[in-house]
C-alpha cells in the first residue's frame, strides 16, 4: 500500500517549513500517488495565519496534498486521534509532529515495514525514529545485533510514528480504552505525564495487550527539539544519526527476531535463552536496568544489576550490551542471578545499581585525565581570547 503522510501542525510556522522541506527532500516510489495531509490545530486565537500559510503555499510534486484547518481547539491527545483516524480514508499513516525532520529513506522503510508486519498483531505500530536511549534512565539502549534493520520494544515513542489501518482501529476499539495507567507492566515515570499527553495511552495499551512497536536500528527521523508544548527550552538531546538511502530491508518475522524487549527495555527470557544464555526452567524476570519494580515481577528469580543477599549465579559487566555477558558466561559479580527476596530493592541499591550501569556505558567514552586537562586549559584560553576581542571593540 501507499502510506499517506500526515503533518500534525500548531503553532510553529519556522518547524513546519522545515519539516516539509525535509518531506520534499525525500525519495518516493515513482509513478505513485503519496498523499500529503497538514492538518493544523487551532490556538487560542484560532489557526496561526503563518502555519497556515506555510502549508497552503508548500507545493508538493508526489502526489495530492490536503490542508485541514481544524474548525474547532482539540489540543495535543485530540488531535493526535483525530490524524490517526485518518487511517480510515487513506489505510496505513505516518503521522509527523512539526518539530520533527526526516531522512530521505523515511517513506520507502514505512512502507515495506507496513507491509511485512501488517498481518501480525502483535506489532501495534512503527516509529521511525532510532531510539538510542533507554528513556527511563537516559543510558544508551544497544539492541542486540541479530542481522535485521529492525527491533522490537514493548513502548511507542513520540519521534514519528506510523499506523497500519488494522494496528489503530485494534488501538481504538481496545477493551479499556480509558487511560488507566495501573498495570505492573507500565513503568510508574508513566503516572507522571500530565493530561494533554497521548503517549500514556498508548503505553498502557501494548502492556495490557502483550503488543510491541518495531523500531528501525538507524534511525529515519531526528527531533528538533524546539522549545514548545514539551519543552520550554530547545533540546539537542534527539539529535542521531539519519539513514539517507533507502534499500531493500531485512524485517523478520516477528517470532525470528532475537532483539525483543519489554516495557522495562529488557530483552525477553525466551530470546536470552536463543542467544545462548543458560536460564532456569522455572522462569526468570530480567532487570539489568534496574528500573523494574518489584510489583512488576512474575517469577521467584530475578537476573539484576541491583546488590543481592545472596546469588544462585554471577556474571561481569564487560561485554556489549550488557545481556551479551550472560549469554556468553562472563565471569564476575556485577549481575546476579537471585531469588526475589535475596535482591535489595531499597533506593538506595537502586542507585547503586544506576551508578554501576552508567559507569559501564560511559567509561570508555571518557577522556583520559591529560586530555580532560587540556581541553579545560583550551577553554579557558578561549575565554580569555573572546574577553579580550570584546574589550577592544568596545575600545
Amino acid at each position: 500500500m501507499t502510506p499517506a503522510i500526515v503533518v500534525i501542525a500548531y503553532q510553529r510556522p519556522d518547524a513546519l517549513r522545515r519539516l516539509l522541506r525535509s518531506i520534499a527532500s525525500a525519495v518516493y516510489p515513482a509513478g505513485i500517488d503519496v498523499p500529503l495531509v497538514i492538518t493544523i490545530d487551532r490556538g487560542p486565537g484560532g489557526v496561526s495565519p503563518e502555519v497556515a500559510r506555510v502549508a497552503h503555499e508548500f507545493a508538493w510534486a508526489h502526489g495530492t496534498k490536503r490542508v485541514i484547518e481544524q474548525p474547532e481547539r482539540l489540543g495535543l491527545v485530540e488531535h493526535f486521534y483525530t490524524c490517526g483516524r485518518l487511517t480510515r480514508e487513506y489505510g496505513d499513516v505516518i503521522l509527523l509532529e512539526d518539530d520533527l525532520v526526516l531522512g530521505p529513506a523515511f517513506y520507502e522503510y514505512t512502507r515495506q515495514a507496513c507491509d511485512a508486519y501488517r498481518d501480525d498483531a502483535r506489532v501495534a505500530g512503527f516509529c521511525l525514529y532510532g531510539l538510542w536511549f533507554n528513556g527511563f534512565t537516559h543510558e544508551p539502549f544497544l539492541p542486540v545485533d541479530d542481522g535485521t534493520d529492525v527491533f522490537f520494544l514493548k513502548l511507542p515513542y513520540t519521534q514519528g510514528l506510523a499506523f497500519t489501518a488494522g494496528q489503530w482501529q485494534r488501538f481504538e476499539e481496545r477493551p479499556s480504552p480509558s487511560r488507566s495507567l495501573q498495570h505492573s507492566q507500565v513503568h510508574e515515570s508513566f503516572l507522571r505525564f500530565s493530561h494533554d499527553e497521548w503517549f500514556p495511552s498508548l503505553t498502557s495499551y501494548l502492556a495490557a495487550e502483550d503488543r510491541y512497536f518495531c523500531f528501525p536500528r538507524v534511525s529515519h527521523v531526528v527531533g528538533w527539539g524546539d522549545a514548545g508544548e514539551h519543552f520550554e527550552t530547545r533540546s539537542d538531546w534527539f539529535q542521531t544519526p539519519l539513514q539517507l538511502r533507502p534499500r531493500t530491508y531485512n524485517l523478520p518475522a516477528f517470532d525470528e527476531a532475537l532483539a525483543v524487549y519489554d516495557s522495562f527495555f529488557e530483552l525477553l527470557p525466551s530470546r536470552l535463552q536463543d542467544l545462548g544464555g543458560e536460564l532456569p526452567d522455572e522462569g526468570v524476570d530480567i532487570d539489568l536496568g534496574a528500573t523494574r519494580p518489584r510489583t512488576s515481577l512474575q517469577h521467584d528469580l530475578v537476573l539484576t544489576t541491583r546488590p543481592v543477599r545472596r546469588a544462585i549465579q554471577t556474571y561481569g559487566l564487560q561485554m556489549i550490551p550488557p545481556e551479551l555477558n550472560v549469554a556468553q558466561s562472563v565471569a564476575g559479580d556485577l549481575i546476579s542471578l537471585a531469588r526475589r527476596d535475596d535482591v535489595r530493592w531499597d533506593r538506595l541499591a537502586t542507585l547503586e545499581a544506576r551508578r554501576r550501569m552508567h559507569a559501564y556505558y560511559w567509561s570508555r567514552h571518557r577522556p583520559s585525565r591529560k586530555r580532560a586537562l587540556l581541553f579545560e586549559l583550551a577553554r579557558r584560553v578561549e575565554v580569555w581570547r573572546s574577553r579580550a576581542k570584546q574589550g577592544k571593540t568596545r575600545g
